[in-house]
């Protein structure tokens, strides 16, 4: 009697545990019958609440996905892979996405192309396009690669960008700019990839704003970037480390970014677990430290089934070898894209600013740089005050001393005869 005691407690207690359970998971039951079930998967995705005035969804309707654009990337990479010949996806790399807030389609497209390949050698290029919401580049690079040993590779290339708004129909920003490119073996299984870009702007982009009296100066930053990447020699049988290492400036009139980041990275040869430290510098200029770690483990059902343990490493320890540095024959180059253009606004307009007796001018031409200009006031006739010289940009700064009295002002280009706006001052006593 104790005995089916026991098991008449443990089956009741059984079932009031899966009760519990069942009324977890399961949504709540219609308090009437004319209340609408909706099934889990749907009230979910839908997040439709349980009105019992509502009409029960169409289950033969297809749901409507919240975030279209997020499949729009997976499902054009599926497509490219069933289609195109696996040589020529290699060389290829495609990105494509939508964004809802400008409403507009976004595409990034790179392509490198072995133009001529020997045993030990190869040139290329390696055109792209990139779309986003605010911007349209396009840029192309060019370069050789060559083997100077069967354990050391030296490639040099150069590029050309063009940038602008996307949609606006102005002229684009350029800049042109060249690379170098180190890859070897040093010895005891140890790997080496260095490089580094210089990038110099090409020209520059003048336009008014909408008032007319601002000349907006538009132009890409001059400056370069490098990056380091080390495997360390193997010391012992089971534990490896790799240092990389990361370096940028671009300098502009009123950009200035620079940065840095250093990093330590520790693996298991088996993959099952890897550690990094990192110190670098945020968007935001401020020196951060990341530590992180993770643990890699394979799951085997024969072994679940069989009651051992299921986990295990990705790999099993063994041997490091070296990669095959012909391989980086056709590796894309490694670069920055889209950089940031420097934008500054002059006042083109004449302003004038009186202080007491004082009257500060300020304005420009845009296309007198290096010029000589004349400040003259008027009560009839026009008298000229002073002379001024305009910048490399065209602007000019005054400041000259009145008597009290009312004054039309305005400079004047002599040699050409062009002038400025005339402004009406008064300068009290």
């Amino acid at each position: 009697m104790k005995s089916q005691s026991k098991v008449s407690c443990f089956c009741f207690s059984v079932a009031i545990a899966l009760a519990l359970w069942l009324a977890w998971i399961l949504p709540p039951r219609p308090l009437f019958a004319g209340q609408a079930h909706i099934p889990i998967a749907l009230s979910e995705s839908r997040k439709l609440p349980l009105d019992p005035f509502r009409l029960p969804p169409n289950p033969w309707k297809a749901m409507e996905v919240d975030w279209p654009e997020s499949y729009i990337h997976p499902t054009i990479e599926y497509a490219l892979n069933m289609v195109l010949p696996e040589t020529l996806r290699q060389g290829l790399e495609f990105g494509a996405g939508y964004d809802r807030w400008t409403g507009h389609p976004t595409v990034t497209a790179e392509y490198f192309l072995p133009v001529k390949a020997w045993k030990d050698k190869s040139l290329f290029v390696a055109p792209r396009i990139s779309l986003d919401a605010t911007r349209e580049s396009f840029s192309v690079a060019g370069g050789l690669r060559r083997l100077i040993s069967s354990e050391a590779l030296v490639g040099v290339y150069a590029f050309h960008d063009w940038v602008r708004s996307r949609g606006s129909g102005s002229d684009f920003l350029r800049e042109a700019g060249a690379g170098l490119e180190l890859s070897a073996l040093p010895g005891r299984f140890s790997d080496l990839t260095v490089s580094a870009n210089v990038y110099f702007p090409v020209n520059e982009r003048f336009s008014r704003d909408e008032s007319g009296e601002m000349l907006i100066r538009e132009a890409l930053p001059f400056g370069g970037d490098a990056r380091l990447s080390f495997l360390l020699p193997a010391v012992t049988d089971f534990l490896d480390a790799r240092v990389d290492a990361a370096a940028h400036r671009f300098v502009a009139e009123r950009t200035d970014m620079k940065g840095y980041s250093v990093g330590l990275t520790i693996f298991t040869r088996d993959g099952m677990l890897a550690g990094s430290v990192q110190q670098a510098t945020s968007s935001q200029n401020v020196e951060e430290v990341r530590v992180s770690g993770t643990v890699n483990l394979a799951f085997a059902w024969p072994d679940l089934v069989a009651g051992k343990f299921p986990f295990s490493a990705p790999y099993s320890a063994g041997r490091r070898l070296n990669r095959r540095v012909q391989d980086s024959l056709y590796q894309r180059v490694v670069r920055k894209h889209d950089l940031p253009a420097d934008r500054s606004a002059r006042r083109m307009a004449l302003a004038a600013e009186v202080r007491a007796d004082a009257v500060s001018l300020t304005g420009g031409f845009s296309d007198l740089a290096n010029s000589r200009v004349t400040v003259q006031t008027s009560q009839s006739p026009w008298r000229d005050r002073m002379e001024v010289l305009t910048d490399s940009h065209g602007c000019y700064f005054a400041r000259l001393v009145l008597d009290p009295g009312q004054y039309k002002i305005r400079v004047i280009h002599k040699a050409t005869g062009r002038t400025s706006e005339v402004r009406s001052i008064v300068v009290r006593p």
